[in-house]
């Protein structure tokens, strides 16, 4: 009997996390180069739509197996244990975990203001709701990297580590975590995140056909889907170019990383949030950094509740970053 194909979406510990086998962001662009000299004829006769639109990236399958990992936990009353989801950048971990929540009744924590975190008076203290299992839905919206901002967090650690705060399921990006792990070493057993994507998975997902194409798109977005159906409208079969790629500003400087390093840690930030916890960088010269990495797409405005836009890291941008991040020795995430 012939053996089952793997499932596009796979819930596995952190421990178990892979990346798709193949050349990393790094080298992908010299990769290409000789992309074209193996590429099968099979795959270049395929008829192939050149998307003209990124992909639609669709996590009902995600959502779904979910069940998998998670409900016998969630479904028993004398278990009332955490689980924690690590969720990189754009990866849908977040948003498939808040609709499986969902789905499930769960009751989802009211995060902090992050605008009062710093205040000199102590900030609301974290409410769990210990009749129903609860979700933490974004944890690195509950923390400003600065001298009192910390706080929120640090007491709703000390509360889910002492077991008071009851059954809950919370949910952190991956640069927030790698942070929160270096200045609150948290012993965790089950952390959970969604499996790299290699190219057979990046097919069954929908994208298009063609092996060449699915592993550049592998190879650049690290296993990440977001990533990968960010760039799927970036293929050019008869270029010399894989992708194209956001470009640095020429003027990139220390500066430029702190300010991509901060976004990605606090999962985005306001203008005045990002003023906060960057002091050594100039009013003057953060709107400048901001205004060009925006011209580069490198980072975008997303609209919120508040009058303040917020700032993030965008997808097309975010290979780009962790690449020049790296590059500067700051401490990346796991994936």
């Amino acid at each position: 009997m012939a053996e089952a194909p793997k499932k596009a979406w796979q819930w596995v510990t952190v421990n178990e996390f892979e990346r798709p086998a193949v050349p990393t962001v790094i080298t992908v662009k010299k990769w290409w180069q000789n992309f074209t000299h193996w590429l099968s004829p099979e795959s270049e006769n395929d008829e192939q739509d050149e998307h003209e639109n990124a992909f639609e990236l669709k996590l009902d399958e995600a959502i779904k197996e979910l069940d998998s990992v998670f409900s016998d936990w969630l479904n028993d009353k004398d278990d009332n244990s955490l689980r924690w989801v690590i969720a990189p950048p754009h990866s849908g971990v977040a948003e498939a975990i808040q609709h499986w929540a969902q789905q499930n009744n769960m009751s989802t924590m009211k995060l902090p203001d992050r605008n009062t975190l710093c205040q000199p008076s102590d900030p609301p203290s974290p409410k769990f709701t210990k009749t129903k299992v609860w979700l933490m839905p974004q944890l690195a919206h509950t923390f400003l990297r600065q001298t009192n901002g910390l706080r929120w967090t640090r007491e709703f650690f000390a509360k889910v580590l002492s077991g008071e705060a009851g059954k809950g399921l919370i949910v952190c990006d991956s640069w927030a975590w790698a942070f929160l792990e270096k200045v609150w070493p948290v012993p965790v057993s089950e952390l959970w995140t969604l499996q790299g994507l290699d190219d057979q998975a990046l097919e069954r997902i929908g994208l298009a056909r063609g092996e060449g194409r699915l592993r550049a798109l592998a190879a650049l977005s690290r296993g990440n889907p977001g990533i990968a159906a960010a760039y799927s409208d970036r293929y050019h079969r008869n270029s010399d170019k894989a992708f194209e790629l956001p470009q640095l500003p020429q003027e990139a400087e220390d500066a430029t990383a702190f300010v991509c390093y901060a976004l990605l840690v606090h999962h985005g930030l306001t203008s005045s949030q990002l003023a906060q916890v960057l002091p050594i960088v100039s009013a003057s010269q953060l709107q400048i950094q901001l205004q060009i990495l925006q011209q580069q797409s490198l980072i975008s405005k997303q609209d919120t509740a508040s009058k303040d836009s917020l700032w993030y890291i965008t997808a097309r941008g975010y290979p780009v970053v962790r690449d020049f991040l790296a590059s500067r020795g700051f401490w990346l995430d796991k994936f």
